[in-house]
């Protein structure tokens, strides 16, 4: 054989090759394809329920849900190293200048709106707070529950919640102390369960979690009622009014520690990432937030009558 026609012939078979390959290769889709993402551990029960139905509508799609802080997953992204994060509340303005400086294309989507629950030991009779109350625990200007009106403790009182780098401590720094001073009897958990198990074996220990936590929380503690003037059924009433962190009260704005949910991606595509986002905001991925006991945001709510306080 002539070189000329081996060379032919070589090429012939090499582009054959590549092109075999080309065409055996699935191209990603909304419903088939890959994911790795990540999630606030605030938020993470609720999501990861999401992650695993929507895997199973679709069979080719494979996602790793990994549990983080907010602060991780956020740099994570801003880092370009992870396309999808699920986090509660909008970035901070270190965050936005950061995106604002680079030019960082971000998309954003409301999928749920939660709230922060404030719980105590069953052991500490204390049934409800204000929020100015609750504000005098958290920054130190109470530190012994003889000074909380309602509770018969006289002991120190022990905050436990995330650490600095949690989407709960990240929302109460916002919206309690937002210069940064804490009480010196903060106890910083890095994980919901280590709050529950502070709360648990202290009965002088008040504890601030995500709702969608609460179906896991121990049976030998108690949620409060939340009370703030800004935050009343009625504007005319004078007299204030507590509630829980139940769904309609997130809702109709009566509960004072609600936030929002999203989805923040960056470079999806039309892959898998558009696909779960998708779902998530979808009817399918809006009960799964109903029955998780957060607030659908992409959906008609049909409140349940609550009890009067």
């Amino acid at each position: 054989m002539k070189k000329s026609n081996y060379r032919r012939l070589s090429l012939f078979l090499l582009s054959s090759v590549i092109l075999c390959s080309c065409s055996s290769e699935k191209r990603e889709t909304l419903t088939s394809g890959s994911l790795t993402m990540m999630t606030s551990e605030d938020v993470f029960p609720v999501i990861n329920i999401q992650v695993g139905d929507f895997q199973r509508m679709y069979e080719e799609v494979k996602i790793k849900n990994i549990s983080v802080s907010t602060r991780e997953a956020v740099v994570q992204m801003l880092n370009d190293s992870i396309k999808l994060i699920v986090c509660a509340g909008e970035l901070n303005e270190e965050e936005k200048n950061i995106i604002a400086k680079n030019e960082f294309e971000l998309d954003s989507t409301k999928i749920a709106f939660d709230g922060i629950a404030v719980i105590v030991n069953q052991k500490n009779e204390l049934t409800k707070l204000t929020t100015d109350e609750l504000k005098d625990l958290l920054t130190g200007a109470k530190l012994r529950w003889s000074q909380v009106n309602g509770s018969k403790l006289s002991s120190a009182v022990i905050v436990a919640m995330g650490d600095p780098n949690s989407g709960v401590h990240k929302f109460v720094k916002s919206r309690f102390a937002a210069d940064g001073k804490f009480s010196a009897n903060l106890f910083p958990c890095t994980t919901t369960t280590e709050v529950f198990s502070v709360v648990s074996e202290r009965p002088n220990a008040i504890g601030l979690v995500g709702v969608s936590w609460l179906s896991k929380m121990p049976e030998n503690l108690r949620v409060l009622e939340l009370g703030d003037p800004r935050f009343r059924r009625d504007s005319t009433s004078k007299e204030m009014e507590y509630f829980t962190p139940h769904q309609a009260n997130i809702y109709r704005k009566y509960y004072p520690l609600s936030r929002t949910v999203y989805i923040y991606s960056h470079n999806v595509g039309k892959g898998v990432g558009l696909g779960f986002t998708s779902f998530a905001a979808s009817s399918d991925g809006q009960k799964i937030i109903v029955s998780n006991g957060l607030v659908p945001a992409t959906m008609p709510v049909r409140l349940v009558q609550l009890k009067t306080p």
